[in-house]
């Protein structure tokens, strides 16, 4: 069965509300031209990221967040994220903050379908200490040993940007997958966006597939779908354009203009 889509079938599926985690890493892979979609439509979502980018700073830039959930936002080398920074300071966006080690292993717990996970990060972090934290002490039933409750990671939608897809969902990622295979096993509904999308992957044994098609709700063809940043091994993170994007994305109908090519499948 062919699981093809296009980008606006996709975001358009996106119910208000729901909780929305994109794929990939900082400035590696992100679905960029997804996101400028979604947050052209302003569908009021809460985010939740491992590590975030241009993609969260797009989305607070244009989109509706009611709510973020990460482990990181940032622009890597390029510094913060300007959108990020002005929520946070001036209009009080409510945020959970996680460990990097937290949300990896909230991201398990949702994958093993448990409500949280035991982990030993989080002992004497700030993260637990903040108002509204879904985090918990509590005493290993076995040992007495202090340990922190996770809470599962379970999103409503997940989007990723692939390398290479087929027609039946499955997905190759070359180079650092970060979390998206267990986001996908994590998350109720999984969009692919894919630089070329094929009848079938070649040799699409269990070993070169990153994701199976069994966790793949739909697939669009995306050539540079990522945007500026990296898609390794064919495209390096593009730093002319990522360095214009933080010097004029304060500037809200420049903002739009970018966010509508990105989305209409034009390079900038």
């Amino acid at each position: 069965m062919s699981k093809v889509v296009s980008l606006d079938e996709m975001v358009a599926a996106v119910p208000p509300g729901a909780v929305v985690s994109f794929g990939g890493g900082g400035m590696v892979r992100k679905p960029m031209a997804a996101v400028a979609a979604l947050a052209l439509r302003r569908t009021p979502v809460r985010v939740s990221v491992f590590l975030g980018g241009p993609d969260v700073d797009l989305m607070l830039g244009l989109g509706d967040v009611a709510e973020l959930q990460f482990a990181y936002v940032g622009l890597d080398a390029l510094g913060l994220s300007p959108h990020y920074r002005r929520a946070r300071e001036k209009e009080g966006l409510p945020v959970v903050e996680w460990t990097e080690a937290m949300y990896i292993a909230g991201v398990e717990a949702g994958c093993r379908r448990v409500p949280f996970m035991p982990t030993r990060s989080g002992l004497g972090v700030d993260v637990m200490e903040l108002p509204g934290t879904p985090f918990a002490r509590f005493p290993c039933p076995l040992t007495g040993e202090m340990l922190t409750a996770v809470p599962a990671i379970t999103p409503d939608v997940f989007v990723l940007h692939a390398n290479e897809a087929d027609r039946a969902g499955n997905v190759r990622i070359t180079g650092d997958g970060f979390l998206d295979p267990q986001l996908a096993r994590a998350a109720t509904t999984v969009y692919v966006t894919a630089e070329r999308v094929v009848d079938r992957l070649g040799g699409a044994t269990e070993h070169e597939t990153t994701i199976s098609r069994l966790w793949v709700d739909g697939v669009a063809e995306v050539p540079e779908g990522s945007g500026f940043t990296a898609s390794f091994p064919g495209r390096p993170l593009d730093y002319r354009v990522a360095g214009e994007y933080v010097e004029r994305c304060t500037d809200p109908e420049w903002l739009r203009e970018y966010a509508g090519a990105l989305a209409a499948g034009v390079s900038r």
